[in-house]
């Protein structure tokens, strides 16, 4: 079975396919899991790192695992199912997932423990837009853009 998978990345590394997984997902971060060995980011969104500091209420808490929380949240006794939209070659696929048929990537930037990422998609901006003004998630604190985080 894992020399199959591997197989598959190699097919999906090197050509433009549509691939699908299903299966029981490993929450890795606020925007990445894992099914079956393979490693996927959430298109379109972008989380706090697990080690990330934010702030809410003038108190310091750990954003990046809130997020990752939330995620173990919204896929727990889930089956999840992925379809792979492009390939790093480096490190992960990214993929649209859902679970229970709602869409992961837009539930996290609605609960506002993820981003719209506009540099690979602007699905997600009304969403965040809207929890942004909820001040759902990050957006009743302060915090520092993911991508700005990593940065310095």
């Amino acid at each position: 079975m894992k020399r199959i998978l591997i197989s598959l990345l190699f097919l999906f590394a090197a050509f433009p396919v549509k691939a699908e997984i299903m299966g029981t997902p490993i929450v890795i971060a606020g925007d990445m899991l894992m099914i079956n060995g393979i490693r996927m980011h959430l298109h379109g969104i972008d989380a706090p790192e697990l080690d990330q500091v934010c702030d809410a209420k003038g108190k310091k808490y750990r954003c990046g695992a809130v997020a990752k929380t939330a995620l173990m949240d919204l896929v727990a006794g889930a089956s999840v199912r992925c379809s792979l939209k492009e390939n790093n070659q480096a490190v992960h696929a990214y993929a649209y997932c859902e679970a229970g048929g709602f869409d992961l990537s837009s539930n996290m930037v609605h609960t506002g423990w993820a981003l719209a990422d506009r540099t690979l998609s602007k699905k997600y901006v009304a969403v965040e837009q809207r929890a942004r003004k909820a001040k759902r998630g990050l957006w009743r604190g302060g915090f520092a853009l993911p991508w700005e985080w990593r940065d310095r």
